[in-house]
């Protein structure tokens, strides 16, 4: 096990899962900015390249996405198609077989997810890319990441539960 690889997968986690509990737009970039960097080492690391660079590739998208939240603009939609482009054309370097679509669809989820304003939706796409990262980890022996995906998996479930079911038990 790649010690090294393991810690920035821990750090990337740690934002990640603060990322997602929060319900501000900005500060879910933010810390996914952080997350994104780290996880991107991780992946280097373990030398699984489509991994790294669709972490890489979702930091710049946060970096952007962020620069838009913060001045008040929405983000446009051709800025979103730009990055489902360049996401998709990286498949075409690093493609190892059917398990290394799959970062590329988490990556797709989390494209749309972010560019959204409607973070009830981002939940349920955390929720989704998670699961697809949790089966991706697991095939590539990452397994600190691994473990990772279910504590993302389960903070995406807590926070549907906080901001979209219990909000709307206390109101109906």
């Amino acid at each position: 096990m790649n010690v090294l690889a393991q810690i920035f997968g821990i750090i990337g986690l740690i934002f990640l899962v603060i990322s997602i509990q929060n319900n501000k737009k900005k500060i879910v970039l933010l810390f996914q900015i952080v997350s994104n960097m780290f996880y991107g080492l991780q992946y280097i690391v373990l030398n699984s390249l489509s991994a790294g660079m669709m972490s890489f590739i979702s930091l710049i998208r946060c970096i952007i996405y962020y620069l838009y939240n913060r001045n008040n603009k929405i983000i446009p939609k051709n800025i979103l198609i730009l990055f489902i482009i360049i996401i998709i054309s990286t498949l075409l370097f690093t493609y190892n077989g059917l398990f290394s679509i799959i970062p590329i669809l988490a990556t797709i989820l989390y494209t749309y997810g972010t560019w959204t304003d409607n973070l009830k939706l981002f939940r349920y796409i955390a929720i989704i890319a998670a699961i697809l990262w949790i089966v991706f980890n697991f095939y590539v022996g990452a397994y600190v990441a691994f473990i990772g995906s279910i504590f993302e998996l389960l903070s995406g479930l807590l926070a549907v539960y906080r901001f979209d079911i219990r909000k709307v038990d206390k109101n109906g």
